[in-house]
């Protein structure tokens, strides 16, 4: 199930349209998807694609980097959520 939800929050966007900033709330998506790859060793294998899927980011309108990076943030949680503590 964690590997289904790091998987999926790997893949939330999948398109590239047009150059541009981060928005806010990809801001702190990545960050904490930074954190949670970097504490979750069975995350490791993803990490090129979690990183070419941020530069990726940075290609989409704001629009629709508002609403994959919310959709990631919630992937996130339930990823989190499901984590066991260490």
């Amino acid at each position: 199930m964690k590997k289904i939800i790091a998987a999926s929050l790997l893949t939330v966007l999948s398109s590239a349209t047009m150059a541009g900033e981060l928005v806010p709330a990809c801001v702190e998506y990545f960050k904490q998807a930074d954190q949670f790859i970097a504490s979750t060793p069975e995350a490791t294998p993803a990490k090129p694609k979690y990183d070419a899927f941020k530069k990726q980011t940075t290609e989409l309108p704001s629009a629709d980097q508002e609403t994959a990076c919310k959709q990631g943030s919630e992937l996130l949680r339930q990823a989190i959520a499901t984590k066991p503590a260490n």
